[in-house]
């Protein structure tokens, strides 16, 4: 199991559009990808599911914590950091 904590800086929050490309990425990988906003409920959501990470209703300046278990977690968890920190903004406006 990995875990990695971050700001989610993004100033529209997780609406539909960037979260289908998190549940796209997230479902590239074998491993279980879990999200959860620390700012909120603090309950653990699958990230695979764009219901769930709806649910976690997360906006701008909110703490979430990332987790991923599986045979491909490095590689799953570094996806979603990537996204998130990098990629997010750019596909989101299209």
């Amino acid at each position: 199991m990995k875990t990695f904590s971050l700001k989610f800086t993004h100033s529209v929050g997780l609406h539909a559009r960037p979260a289908a490309l998190l549940v796209k990425v997230a479902n590239e990988f074998d491993s279980f990808v879990s999200i959860r906003n620390l700012n909120g409920t603090a309950e653990w959501v699958n990230a695979k599911s764009m219901l769930n990470l709806l649910t976690a209703g997360i906006k701008e300046n909110d703490r979430l914590e990332i987790k991923t278990e599986g045979e491909d977690e490095e590689q799953a968890l570094s996806a979603i950091i990537n996204l998130i920190d990098h990629r997010l903004d750019e596909k989101s406006e299209r």
